[in-house]
Protein backbone atom coordinates (compact mmCIF):
# COMPACT_ATOMS: atom_id res chain seq x y z
CA UNK A 1 0.00 0.00 0.00
CA UNK A 2 1.46 3.19 -1.03
CA UNK A 3 1.26 6.24 1.30
CA UNK A 4 -0.52 9.09 0.45
CA UNK A 5 0.76 11.93 -0.63
CA UNK A 6 -0.45 15.47 -0.88
CA UNK A 7 -0.51 16.63 -4.86
CA UNK A 8 0.77 20.21 -3.58
CA UNK A 9 -1.55 21.97 -6.61
CA UNK A 10 -3.78 25.17 -5.83
CA UNK A 11 -6.13 26.38 -8.39
CA UNK A 12 -6.10 30.19 -8.64
CA UNK A 13 -9.64 30.44 -7.31
CA UNK A 14 -7.65 28.76 -4.44
CA UNK A 15 -5.00 31.32 -4.02
CA UNK A 16 -8.66 33.88 -4.42
CA UNK A 17 -10.30 32.28 -1.58
CA UNK A 18 -7.08 32.10 0.72
CA UNK A 19 -6.03 35.92 -0.12
CA UNK A 20 -9.99 36.39 1.21
CA UNK A 21 -10.22 34.84 3.96
CA UNK A 22 -7.00 34.79 5.50
CA UNK A 23 -6.81 38.93 5.73
CA UNK A 24 -10.57 39.64 5.66
CA UNK A 25 -11.72 36.79 8.01
CA UNK A 26 -8.19 37.38 10.29
CA UNK A 27 -9.09 41.11 10.47
CA UNK A 28 -13.34 40.18 11.16
CA UNK A 29 -12.07 38.19 14.18
CA UNK A 30 -9.54 40.55 15.70
CA UNK A 31 -11.57 43.54 15.74
CA UNK A 32 -14.39 41.98 16.94
CA UNK A 33 -12.33 40.96 19.90
CA UNK A 34 -11.03 44.39 20.41
CA UNK A 35 -14.47 45.13 20.73
CA UNK A 36 -15.42 42.80 23.41
CA UNK A 37 -12.19 43.64 25.30
CA UNK A 38 -13.27 46.64 25.81
CA UNK A 39 -15.34 44.99 29.06
CA UNK A 40 -13.72 41.96 29.22
CA UNK A 41 -10.27 40.25 28.12
CA UNK A 42 -9.97 36.49 28.89
CA UNK A 43 -5.69 36.05 28.95
CA UNK A 44 -4.57 33.23 27.05
CA UNK A 45 -8.87 31.95 25.75
CA UNK A 46 -9.18 35.02 23.99
CA UNK A 47 -5.71 34.01 21.74
CA UNK A 48 -6.64 30.44 21.43
CA UNK A 49 -10.08 31.43 19.98
CA UNK A 50 -8.41 33.89 17.40
CA UNK A 51 -6.75 31.15 16.76
CA UNK A 52 -9.15 28.85 16.03
CA UNK A 53 -11.15 31.27 14.13
CA UNK A 54 -8.25 32.05 12.04
CA UNK A 55 -7.84 28.83 11.56
CA UNK A 56 -11.22 27.80 10.66
CA UNK A 57 -11.24 30.76 7.89
CA UNK A 58 -7.91 29.26 6.44
CA UNK A 59 -9.54 26.11 6.99
CA UNK A 60 -12.60 27.02 4.62
CA UNK A 61 -10.51 28.79 2.28
CA UNK A 62 -8.24 25.54 1.76
CA UNK A 63 -11.37 23.36 0.89
CA UNK A 64 -13.35 25.83 -1.51
CA UNK A 65 -10.48 26.70 -3.16
CA UNK A 66 -9.16 22.93 -3.17
CA UNK A 67 -5.82 24.08 -2.43
CA UNK A 68 -3.78 21.00 -1.82
CA UNK A 69 -0.42 22.20 -0.57
CA UNK A 70 0.91 21.69 2.96
CA UNK A 71 3.08 24.38 2.82
CA UNK A 72 0.81 27.26 1.22
CA UNK A 73 -1.78 25.99 3.84
CA UNK A 74 0.95 26.64 6.20
CA UNK A 75 1.95 30.38 4.95
CA UNK A 76 -1.67 30.77 5.18
CA UNK A 77 -2.10 29.97 8.67
CA UNK A 78 0.43 32.13 9.52
CA UNK A 79 -0.92 35.13 7.52
CA UNK A 80 -4.58 34.40 8.80
CA UNK A 81 -3.01 34.72 12.74
CA UNK A 82 -0.91 37.77 11.87
CA UNK A 83 -4.30 39.33 10.69
CA UNK A 84 -5.76 38.36 13.82
CA UNK A 85 -3.64 39.72 15.80
CA UNK A 86 -2.64 42.83 14.37
CA UNK A 87 -6.17 43.48 13.35
CA UNK A 88 -6.92 42.96 17.40
CA UNK A 89 -4.40 45.45 18.49
CA UNK A 90 -5.93 47.60 15.63
CA UNK A 91 -9.02 48.00 16.89
CA UNK A 92 -7.74 48.32 20.63
CA UNK A 93 -5.85 51.43 18.76
CA UNK A 94 -9.22 52.69 17.36
CA UNK A 95 -10.99 52.36 20.51
CA UNK A 96 -8.02 54.18 22.48
CA UNK A 97 -8.38 56.89 19.67
CA UNK A 98 -11.61 57.22 20.49
CA UNK A 99 -11.58 58.06 24.22
CA UNK A 100 -8.89 59.77 23.90
CA UNK A 101 -11.02 62.65 21.44
CA UNK A 102 -14.32 62.59 23.84
CA UNK A 103 -11.73 63.27 26.65
CA UNK A 104 -9.84 66.18 24.85
CA UNK A 105 -13.19 67.47 23.62
CA UNK A 106 -14.76 67.51 27.13
CA UNK A 107 -11.66 69.19 28.34
CA UNK A 108 -11.70 71.84 26.00
CA UNK A 109 -15.19 72.30 25.36
CA UNK A 110 -15.54 71.81 21.62
CA UNK A 111 -15.42 69.46 18.75
CA UNK A 112 -11.97 68.83 16.84
CA UNK A 113 -11.22 67.48 13.22
CA UNK A 114 -10.46 64.11 13.04
CA UNK A 115 -6.99 65.27 11.77
CA UNK A 116 -6.22 67.38 14.80
CA UNK A 117 -7.24 64.36 17.37
CA UNK A 118 -4.69 62.27 15.47
CA UNK A 119 -2.05 64.85 15.68
CA UNK A 120 -2.69 65.49 19.38
CA UNK A 121 -2.17 61.78 20.02
CA UNK A 122 0.95 61.30 17.57
CA UNK A 123 2.57 64.55 19.48
CA UNK A 124 1.87 62.73 22.99
CA UNK A 125 2.93 58.84 21.63
CA UNK A 126 5.98 60.83 20.55
CA UNK A 127 7.15 62.57 23.87
CA UNK A 128 6.21 59.11 25.62
CA UNK A 129 7.90 56.70 23.47
CA UNK A 130 9.56 58.17 20.82
CA UNK A 131 7.30 56.96 18.07
CA UNK A 132 4.09 58.07 17.10
CA UNK A 133 1.36 56.43 15.35
CA UNK A 134 0.25 52.54 15.74
CA UNK A 135 4.16 51.96 16.92
CA UNK A 136 3.70 54.69 18.93
CA UNK A 137 0.38 53.24 20.24
CA UNK A 138 1.75 49.71 21.11
CA UNK A 139 5.14 50.68 22.68
CA UNK A 140 2.77 53.05 25.23
CA UNK A 141 0.69 50.13 26.19
CA UNK A 142 3.80 48.07 26.45
CA UNK A 143 4.98 50.93 29.00
CA UNK A 144 1.90 50.69 30.76
CA UNK A 145 1.93 47.00 31.68
CA UNK A 146 -0.78 44.02 31.93
CA UNK A 147 -2.08 43.32 35.27
CA UNK A 148 -2.46 39.77 35.06
CA UNK A 149 -5.70 38.43 37.57
CA UNK A 150 -8.16 35.42 37.78
CA UNK A 151 -11.46 36.27 35.83
CA UNK A 152 -14.16 37.68 38.06
CA UNK A 153 -11.51 38.01 41.11
CA UNK A 154 -11.95 41.81 42.61
CA UNK A 155 -8.16 41.99 43.44
CA UNK A 156 -6.02 43.92 40.45
CA UNK A 157 -3.91 40.74 39.65
CA UNK A 158 -0.37 40.37 39.11
CA UNK A 159 1.18 43.63 37.38
CA UNK A 160 3.66 42.97 34.27
CA UNK A 161 6.15 45.76 33.58
CA UNK A 162 7.32 46.59 29.83
CA UNK A 163 9.39 43.54 28.91
CA UNK A 164 7.11 41.06 30.24
CA UNK A 165 4.38 42.96 28.43
CA UNK A 166 5.81 42.13 25.14
CA UNK A 167 6.98 38.53 26.30
CA UNK A 168 3.59 37.82 26.93
CA UNK A 169 1.98 39.63 23.78
CA UNK A 170 4.87 37.22 22.14
CA UNK A 171 2.97 34.25 23.66
CA UNK A 172 -0.58 35.16 22.44
CA UNK A 173 1.04 35.46 18.85
CA UNK A 174 2.64 32.21 19.16
CA UNK A 175 -0.58 30.44 20.54
CA UNK A 176 -2.93 31.93 17.68
CA UNK A 177 -0.29 31.02 14.89
CA UNK A 178 0.28 27.71 16.12
CA UNK A 179 -3.61 27.05 16.25
CA UNK A 180 -3.80 28.56 12.74
CA UNK A 181 -1.30 26.93 11.14
CA UNK A 182 -1.70 23.04 12.47
CA UNK A 183 -5.54 23.36 11.43
CA UNK A 184 -4.67 25.00 8.51
CA UNK A 185 -1.73 22.36 7.22
CA UNK A 186 -4.40 19.50 7.94
CA UNK A 187 -6.82 20.49 6.01
CA UNK A 188 -4.37 20.94 2.88
CA UNK A 189 -2.97 17.51 3.87
CA UNK A 190 -6.59 15.98 3.16
CA UNK A 191 -7.05 13.72 0.85
CA UNK A 192 -8.25 14.80 -2.97
CA UNK A 193 -9.05 12.94 -5.66
CA UNK A 194 -6.62 14.30 -8.59
CA UNK A 195 -9.24 12.59 -10.83
CA UNK A 196 -12.59 13.68 -10.07
CA UNK A 197 -10.94 17.18 -8.51
CA UNK A 198 -13.27 16.77 -5.46
CA UNK A 199 -12.04 15.55 -1.78
CA UNK A 200 -12.79 12.51 -0.58
CA UNK A 201 -15.74 11.48 1.54
CA UNK A 202 -15.73 11.06 4.97
CA UNK A 203 -14.22 7.67 6.27
CA UNK A 204 -16.40 4.62 6.65
CA UNK A 205 -15.13 2.40 9.71
CA UNK A 206 -14.41 -1.20 7.91
CA UNK A 207 -13.22 -3.24 11.24
CA UNK A 208 -11.06 -2.31 14.45
CA UNK A 209 -7.35 -4.55 15.20
CA UNK A 210 -6.42 -5.88 18.10
CA UNK A 211 -3.51 -3.84 19.90
CA UNK A 212 -1.26 -7.30 19.92
CA UNK A 213 -2.09 -7.77 16.46
CA UNK A 214 -1.12 -4.13 15.35
CA UNK A 215 2.18 -4.47 14.09
CA UNK A 216 1.76 -7.57 12.18
CA UNK A 217 -1.35 -5.61 10.50
CA UNK A 218 0.39 -2.85 9.45
CA UNK A 219 3.34 -4.77 8.28
CA UNK A 220 1.19 -7.08 5.91
CA UNK A 221 -0.45 -3.51 4.29
CA UNK A 222 3.14 -1.96 3.75
CA UNK A 223 3.89 -4.96 2.11
CA UNK A 224 0.67 -5.41 0.02
CA UNK A 225 -0.58 -8.62 1.16
CA UNK A 226 -4.01 -7.25 1.51
CA UNK A 227 -5.31 -10.47 2.86
CA UNK A 228 -3.39 -11.50 4.87
CA UNK A 229 -3.84 -8.06 6.65
CA UNK A 230 -7.62 -8.50 6.56
CA UNK A 231 -7.55 -11.44 8.27
CA UNK A 232 -6.83 -9.02 11.47
CA UNK A 233 -9.77 -7.08 11.17
CA UNK A 234 -12.56 -7.55 13.26
CA UNK A 235 -15.95 -5.78 13.52
CA UNK A 236 -15.29 -4.85 16.91
CA UNK A 237 -12.50 -5.22 19.77
CA UNK A 238 -12.55 -5.35 23.60
CA UNK A 239 -9.39 -4.00 23.98
CA UNK A 240 -7.98 -0.70 24.45
CA UNK A 241 -5.59 0.51 22.84
CA UNK A 242 -6.81 -0.88 19.65
CA UNK A 243 -6.51 0.25 15.87
CA UNK A 244 -9.29 1.79 13.88
CA UNK A 245 -9.35 1.17 9.94
CA UNK A 246 -11.74 3.38 8.03
CA UNK A 247 -12.14 3.84 4.55
CA UNK A 248 -12.77 6.83 2.39
CA UNK A 249 -14.23 6.79 -0.87
CA UNK A 250 -13.98 9.34 -3.80
CA UNK A 251 -17.95 10.58 -3.73
CA UNK A 252 -17.92 11.06 -7.55
CA UNK A 253 -15.80 7.85 -9.14
CA UNK A 254 -16.22 4.65 -6.54
CA UNK A 255 -13.94 2.72 -9.24
CA UNK A 256 -11.07 5.27 -8.28
CA UNK A 257 -8.51 4.46 -5.48
CA UNK A 258 -9.22 4.59 -1.93
CA UNK A 259 -7.69 5.86 1.19
CA UNK A 260 -7.15 3.44 3.79
CA UNK A 261 -7.39 4.97 7.00
CA UNK A 262 -5.58 3.72 10.23
CA UNK A 263 -6.00 5.45 13.71
CA UNK A 264 -5.07 4.56 17.32
CA UNK A 265 -7.85 4.89 19.69
CA UNK A 266 -6.61 4.90 23.39
CA UNK A 267 -7.73 6.52 26.90
CA UNK A 268 -6.22 8.51 29.20
CA UNK A 269 -6.15 8.10 33.17
CA UNK A 270 -9.87 10.09 33.34
CA UNK A 271 -11.38 7.19 30.77
CA UNK A 272 -11.47 10.07 28.00
CA UNK A 273 -10.61 8.68 24.46
CA UNK A 274 -8.20 9.98 21.81
CA UNK A 275 -7.64 9.06 18.42
CA UNK A 276 -4.15 9.15 16.63
CA UNK A 277 -3.03 8.97 13.28
CA UNK A 278 -1.12 5.65 12.59
CA UNK A 279 -1.37 5.58 8.91
CA UNK A 280 -2.65 6.97 5.39
CA UNK A 281 -2.35 5.12 2.82
CA UNK A 282 -3.93 4.48 -1.28
CA UNK A 283 -5.77 1.55 -1.98
CA UNK A 284 -5.80 0.39 -5.79
CA UNK A 285 -9.32 -0.81 -6.89
CA UNK A 286 -8.61 -4.29 -7.29
CA UNK A 287 -6.59 -3.90 -3.77
CA UNK A 288 -9.95 -2.71 -2.35
CA UNK A 289 -12.21 -5.35 -3.91
CA UNK A 290 -9.55 -7.80 -1.94
CA UNK A 291 -9.73 -6.38 1.01
CA UNK A 292 -13.58 -5.97 0.80
CA UNK A 293 -13.85 -9.81 0.01
CA UNK A 294 -11.07 -11.21 2.54
CA UNK A 295 -12.85 -8.82 5.35
CA UNK A 296 -16.21 -10.56 4.60
CA UNK A 297 -15.00 -14.23 4.55
CA UNK A 298 -12.52 -13.64 7.18
CA UNK A 299 -15.83 -12.47 9.79
CA UNK A 300 -18.22 -15.12 8.12
CA UNK A 301 -18.64 -17.90 10.70
CA UNK A 302 -18.10 -20.80 9.79
CA UNK A 303 -21.15 -23.15 9.53
CA UNK A 304 -22.00 -25.79 12.28
CA UNK A 305 -22.31 -29.76 11.02
CA UNK A 306 -25.27 -31.22 10.71
CA UNK A 307 -25.75 -33.82 13.07
CA UNK A 308 -29.02 -34.72 11.81
CA UNK A 309 -27.24 -36.08 8.44
CA UNK A 310 -27.83 -40.05 7.83
CA UNK A 311 -26.02 -42.27 8.92
CA UNK A 312 -24.42 -43.94 5.13
CA UNK A 313 -21.82 -46.14 6.82
CA UNK A 314 -21.92 -49.85 5.46
CA UNK A 315 -24.03 -52.40 7.44
CA UNK A 316 -22.09 -54.77 9.73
Amino acid sequence: MKPYRPSNKVPGTGWVWLLALSTLGGAVVGGGIAFIARWIYLLLIFPALMGFTSGSATTVAIKKGKARSPLVGVLFGVLAGLSTYGAYHGGEYFFTRQSFAKEIEAELGQDMEPAEIDALMDAFFQEQTGSSGFVGYLKFSAKQGLSIGRAGSSSEGVPLNETFTWIYWLIELAIIEAISVIMAKSAAEDPFCETCDQWYGLGQRIGMVEDDQSEVFLKALEADQIVQAATHIQPRVATIPHLEVDRRQCPGYPQEDVVLEVQRYSENKKGEGKRSPVLLGMLSHRQNVQLTEAISTSQTPNPKPDTNEPDTSPET
